[in-house]
């Protein structure tokens, strides 16, 4: 999925780690079902809640299996080059989904829901860029709107933002404040989601100042700048962040709750035509998924599979959040087996064993993941397209 343009450089930093797919320890309650009233719409998606336990003197890597609630759900009646007309009359006021600094704080994506004919942009998601009362304009810098019909549902959701997800009143409850720059408690790290090679370096660190040397003042900072408010920064829903507890920062659990997503989310997985590249994503879902079923196969080319162990092509890192480390590698790598070296079979493999089907592993909720993509000869995204397993 494609950051807001304002957010086109945000931070990121890769790891790589585990081999379980329980990456992280997770208490899981679907509680309630939520009728959310809004325009043109009525939401009953469950709602639920994750715990991660983030520990001391170690990265966390931690993706948010759920939305915040969705702000509109309806259907299209129109679309013109990157706008959306949507059914009724909802009486949106101008750019009400647009951010305003100090007086509108969220960013809002589309998320395209299914239709009654065939959509093939079912699951893919574009930033909205301005809105009416009855249209919205997205980015499609990097996707566009082409085959989307017009009867498709829309879904309209704000992004997740270092503020909601770390709000100020969890300070030492879930992170913990930086008060002196030589010693940095708790630092939220975001992939850098353009890089173009592998194992890129973070694009950006995030730090919580209790004012910070003495002038930095309370809220969401930046490495590099102690002074501005950067708590409504945008987390991407299918993307991670990684939570670098210092300077014996105590093990705190973070509590993530949000509405589950009951539709299918569409990845995209940039390419390199002659190198690899590598892709930090996630799963908004809010249950273990066995590799069978996260919707990454040869068939559709979202993970293309390996014949021989020399020229390896799609691989799969896992992370392991148990151990303490910082920079961590990865626990376990899994690649697609298409009879690899000739007596491999079909299915799931992990790095070392090439024969054992690992189809069953499961990739807990929540779960931070890298796709290193191989050289296809294109350069071309694909994206894979995950369904509810609920």
């Amino acid at each position: 999925m494609s950051l807001p343009p304002e957010f086109s450089n945000d931070i990121s930093q890769r790891q790589a780690s585990p081999r379980v797919i329980s990456a992280f320890s997770i208490s899981l309650g679907l509680i309630l079902l939520a009728s959310l009233g809004f325009a043109q719409s009525v939401v009953t998606d469950p709602v639920g809640f994750t715990t991660t336990s983030c520990l001391s003197n170690s990265d966390t890597l931690v993706s948010i299996p759920f939305t915040r609630p969705q702000a509109f759900v309806g259907s299209v009646t129109s679309i013109a080059g990157s706008t959306l007309t949507v059914t009724g009359s909802p009486g949106w006021t101008t750019n009400q989904f647009v951010y305003a600094q100090g007086s509108q704080p969220n960013h809002y994506y589309l998320l395209v829901g299914p239709a009654a004919t065939t959509n093939p942009k079912e699951g893919h998601t574009y930033p909205i860029t301005a809105n009416t009362a009855s249209t919205f304009t997205v980015d499609t810098t990097s996707d566009n709107l082409t085959g989307i019909p017009t009867n498709a549902q829309v879904i309209i959701i704000p992004y997740w933002t270092l503020a909601t997800v770390f709000p100020d009143s969890d300070a030492n409850i879930s992170y913990t404040p930086t008060t002196q720059t030589r010693t940095f408690k708790t630092q939220i790290l975001i992939p850098d989601y353009n890089a173009t090679g592998i194992n890129p370096s973070a694009a950006a660190v995030y730090f919580y100042s209790n004012n910070v040397n003495g002038v930095g003042g309370i809220g969401w900072r930046i490495f590099g700048d102690n002074t501005t408010d950067h708590g409504d920064d945008v987390l991407i829903p299918d993307g991670y962040f990684t939570i670098r507890n210092l300077n014996s920062a105590p093990t705190l659990p973070l509590t993530a709750v949000g509405g589950v997503l009951t539709k299918k989310l569409a990845v995209p997985e940039l390419t390199n035509a002659t190198s690899g590249r590598d892709n930090s994503v996630s799963m908004v879902r809010p249950v273990a998924v066995s590799l069978n079923a996260t919707g990454l196969n040869p068939a559709d080319g979202s993970f293309v599979a390996t014949t021989q162990t020399r020229s390896f092509q799609d691989q799969l890192f896992i992370f392991d959040n148990s151990t303490v480390a910082i920079n961590k590698s990865p626990s376990a790598v899994y690649f697609y087996s298409n009879n690899v070296n000739g007596n491999g079979g079909i299915g799931w493999r992990i790095f070392g064993d090439n024969t054992t089907d690992h189809g069953n592993d499961l990739l807990a909720a929540g779960s931070a993941l890298i796709i290193r993509k191989a050289a296809n000869g294109t350069g071309l995204p694909v994206y894979w397209t995950n369904s509810p397993t609920y």
